[in-house]
């Protein structure tokens, strides 16, 4: 009985998976978890008892008035009030405005670098403190304001109630899929075994099937508001 058995049955299995670098998982997975994280990280608590339109509407004042301020004076005592309310915010979120207003004002230096060889060499100081100024005034209004009350706050500015239902909807639907990527992501690593020579064609199919996930999604999300008669007119729940 012995003599019938093939050789190949008789064999040690001696495989061994070639290691693979699987960095463009792992990097993947880490952008879409940071991206994330700034959707469900809670805001601080400072500030959070302001009413939101209010914060809004002083917002969009002060940016306005930095962007036409002429005077430097005026830009100046916005940035002062802006670094002191920045003292009272929690860390993660001081660490989050603080380096969003940096990287803007460093960007908007580096682009108006060609200016000090064209013989106005202030404007890129006077251009980036005010870029700093403004992006650190949406970073304060974003890390003290939740965004379900910023959205909806928007109705206090006679904001079309489609724009808004499609705002709330995108924000919601970026966390899902987001997450749908996530596992995705970790199933392909979880199965990738040796060499992986064709990495493009897993990352793809990711893309695809959020891509079909998310029209299912919308067409599900129409059947609903179909049956529910929804006409368009998107209201809010005051407590």
């Amino acid at each position: 009985m012995t003599n019938n058995i093939p050789d190949w049955l008789m064999s040690e299995e001696n495989y061994s998976a070639q290691a693979d670098h699987d960095g463009f998982i792992t990097k993947s997975l880490l952008s879409i978890i940071g991206a994330l994280s700034s959707f469900r990280a809670k805001s601080s608590s400072y500030g959070s008892k302001f009413p939101a339109h209010l914060k809004l509407i002083l917002c969009l004042i002060m940016v306005l008035a930095v962007s036409l301020a002429q005077n430097m004076f005026i830009v100046y005592s916005i940035l002062a009030v802006l670094l002191v309310h920045m003292c009272f915010l929690r860390s993660d979120w001081l660490l989050r405005t603080f380096t969003a207003a940096f990287a803007a004002a460093l960007l908007s230096a580096m682009i108006l670098i060609p200016s000090i060889f064209l013989g106005s060499p202030g404007s890129v100081l006077t251009v980036s403190i005010k870029v700093f100024t403004s992006v650190g005034l949406v970073g304060l209004l974003a890390a003290t304001t939740e965004w379900n009350r910023l959205t909806a706050c928007l109705a206090a500015f006679h904001i079309p109630g489609v724009f808004i239902f499609t705002l709330d909807l995108t924000l919601k639907y970026i966390v899902i899929l987001g997450n749908i990527s996530v596992d995705l992501l970790n199933a392909v690593k979880l199965r990738s075994v040796g060499r992986n020579r064709d990495k493009k064609a897993a990352v793809s199919g990711v893309l695809g099937v959020t891509f079909l996930k998310s029209r299912q999604m919308a067409d599900e999300m129409y059947q609903a508001m179909v049956c529910r008669g929804f006409d368009g007119e998107y209201g809010k729940l005051d407590r």
